[in-house]
């Protein structure tokens, strides 16, 4: 995506004309950039045109890029706002730390601190866990609950589904549902974590398919949505805890005969210290009517899954970079 279209948005909240061009490091963008005087704003293009901006390397490597090559002697410092990308170890991301020095914007800061409230009440804080991305998933709830950073996970959407099958062996149409979805290997991992932390993930009790709410052996097809019995189960649950953060939505919200489960705990998760993160999530929140009321909303969805298992390449660099510059 251009980001011509982002032009009209800053100059509105700015308050002042801007600069755009459609180059990043070519010859026009960095005589631009040399004709730049105080209080002047030029906004680049899309530094993912750049096919090594595609490519993720170590931090020491991507230093060495032509993006951060031709950039950084331009500049005096790099501020990193991006959350949403810090999970990817690219030249924009972890390059311009090593060689200038950097520090981290307002929204960073905003995620960092709601990832500490949820260090900082640890027992009190439970984790619910939906959506699709199952082996991202997997890896989070071993880590979250190795480092005791909450006391219990709530599973729902295919992440549900797969710690069901690895609790009770699935049925046909469920097993081969799992199958076209490249996620019968995943199954074995779930079965691990459940005999690991057998009282602290609380599977569904019921899912919900098109026939209605079925329990996990009686399902006619992979499910969309938790059932009827789950959602009050999980819902009471949530009541119990100061903090509650949800990575992904129970079922297919897209669909209205799938969205009722996501809807109902988001709603409870709003009474509570709520903290949501993931495109999906967030878009079902906004139809809850309950976006306001949540104590914290994550810009990113893979970066707000990953922080929980994972040092987020943004941060290492920015840490490596204070090191360097700032002592």
């Amino acid at each position: 995506m251009s980001l011509s279209v982002h032009k009209p948005l800053l100059e509105k909240y700015i308050g002042k004309s801007i600069e755009f061009i459609e180059d990043v490091i070519g010859p026009a963008a960095l005589g631009m950039i040399e004709e730049l005087r105080g209080g002047d704003i030029l906004l680049l293009e899309n530094v993912r045109i750049l096919s090594e901006e595609l490519i993720e390397n170590p931090p020491e490597k991507q230093a060495d890029t032509w993006l951060v090559r031709k950039l950084a002697p331009k500049a005096r410092f790099f501020v990193f706002d991006g959350f949403a990308v810090a999970h990817r170890s690219q030249p924009s991301v972890v390059g311009f730390p090593l060689v200038l020095p950097s520090c981290m914007g307002h929204v960073m800061e905003r995620e960092l601190s709601a990832l500490a409230e949820i260090w900082r009440y640890r027992k009190q804080a439970l984790l619910i866990v939906g959506g699709a991305k199952v082996p991202e998933s997997l890896r989070a709830i071993k880590e979250t609950l190795d480092r005791g950073l909450v006391d219990k996970v709530l599973v729902g959407g295919l992440v549900g589904v797969v710690f069901s099958a690895a609790k009770e062996a699935p049925n046909a149409v469920v097993r081969n549902g799992l199958e076209r979805q490249g996620l019968l290997s995943e199954v074995e991992r779930a079965r691990g974590l459940l005999e690991r932390y057998k009282d602290a993930i609380l599977l569904p009790a019921d899912f919900r398919s098109t026939s209605g709410s079925r329990s996990f052996k009686e399902l006619d097809e992979l499910p969309g949505d938790i059932g009827d019995k789950a959602v009050g189960e999980f819902t009471d649950m949530i009541r119990n805890y100061e903090v509650v953060i949800i990575t992904g939505p129970m079922g297919k919200i897209e669909d209205p005969l799938f969205s009722e489960g996501t809807l109902q705990i988001l709603k409870a998760a709003a009474s509570r210290k709520g903290i949501i993160g993931g495109g999906h999530t967030i878009m079902a929140a906004e139809r809850a009517g309950v976006i306001d009321k949540l104590y914290h909303v994550s810009t990113g969805g893979r970066a707000f899954l990953m922080a929980f298992s994972e040092e987020l390449p943004a941060l290492r660099a920015l840490i490596i970079s204070a090191q360097k510059f700032w002592r």
